[in-house]
């Protein structure tokens, strides 16, 4: 048994503490916050935030503040961004947005968010809140940006490495380093910690992009092809469009203008991918950013928790939801 599965306990923790932190005066706001919590997620950011803090000995309770008051944040993004592309579920459960109304889910999300930065000032650390509060502002950023670009076929592959940076790097980077920071860690190893974090979203991003054409409802718990009928170009498609003729781009474009995604478009696109090698490309990326993460870690000795993080680096690649 290795670090990632000793750490269990620490995670059973954190989930009675997050339930905690949702409680509230008005209960429809815990309501909200419980489902979208207990929806199954994998909890990466909190536990790249117990092991940072533990790679320089730290293993107080701080490190599980922290990483729910990060949860909350990555909670509070998944509540806005089902409304916003009007999601019918998350994780194979009903959306909020289906159970409660879209002007509920937003002050529900805004409530998590709340609480998040209620956590944070607990723990009396002005850098650490400095940190999680430029990468919550990054993230709004990112889904700002990304909503401008709807549909805009001209969307480059570094206008996407600028969306997934800030959409899912950021906060990643902001947990490996807030746990670097409670464990006491140098500048040097602080760093090195961040920038594996924050390289290690870039590669979950783009995995994550190849599953949503790769996989299936049952395995997701969410419709395939949900980018595509949302008129978003993730790297996988913007891969194949590099070397598309102009009858595939005009197909494309269409498909993606008509935003009522057909089985028969989902097949088609997918074997596009395929033929002018977008998801190859794309797995080939992760695969270097996933390299340069691990690189990173070099400056550390071997130990428990640097092999924890390794092995959650090869977990990010090979995941198939």
């Amino acid at each position: 048994m290795d670090l990632l599965d000793s750490i269990q306990s620490v995670m059973d923790k954190l989930e009675h503490q997050l339930i905690e932190q949702l409680q509230s005066r008005v209960p429809v706001a815990f309501e909200i916050g419980a489902h979208v919590m207990n929806s199954g997620g994998k909890r990466i950011r909190p536990q790249l935030t117990v092991i940072s803090a533990r790679m320089g000995g730290y293993t107080g309770m701080d490190a599980i503040t922290l990483s729910g008051a990060i949860e909350c944040i990555h909670t509070a993004t998944l509540l806005h961004d089902d409304v916003v592309d009007s999601a019918d579920t998350r994780r194979g459960r009903p959306a909020a947005n289906t159970l409660w109304s879209n002007e509920m889910c937003v002050l529900g999300g805004d409530f998590i968010l709340a609480k998040a930065f209620s956590a944070l000032t607990s723990l009396k650390d002005l850098r650490i809140l400095e940190i999680v509060s430029r990468a919550t502002e990054r993230l709004s950023e990112g889904e700002l940006f990304q909503m401008m670009n709807i549909g805009n076929m001209d969307f480059t592959e570094a206008n996407y490495l600028q969306v997934i940076s800030d959409k899912t790097a950021v906060l990643m980077e902001a947990a490996c380093r807030g746990g670097s920071i409670l464990g006491g860690l140098d500048t040097e190893r602080e760093e090195a910690l961040a920038m594996f974090g924050f390289n290690l979203g870039i590669a979950f991003q783009m995995t994550d992009d190849v599953i949503d054409y790769r996989s299936d409802r049952e395995t997701m718990g969410k419709n395939p092809g949900k980018d595509l009928e949302e008129g978003k170009l993730t790297l996988p498609l913007i891969a194949a469009l590099k070397r598309a003729d102009s009858a595939e781009k005009a197909k494309v474009k269409s498909i993606i203008s008509n935003r009522n995604i057909t089985d028969d478009d989902l097949t088609w696109v997918r074997h596009f991918l395929d033929r002018r090698n977008g998801i190859i490309d794309t797995l080939s990326r992760s695969r270097e950013y996933l390299n340069d993460a691990v690189k990173r870690l070099e400056v550390f000795p071997d130990s428990d928790e640097k092999r924890a993080l390794v092995r959650l680096s090869d977990r990010i690649l090979h995941r198939t939801y």
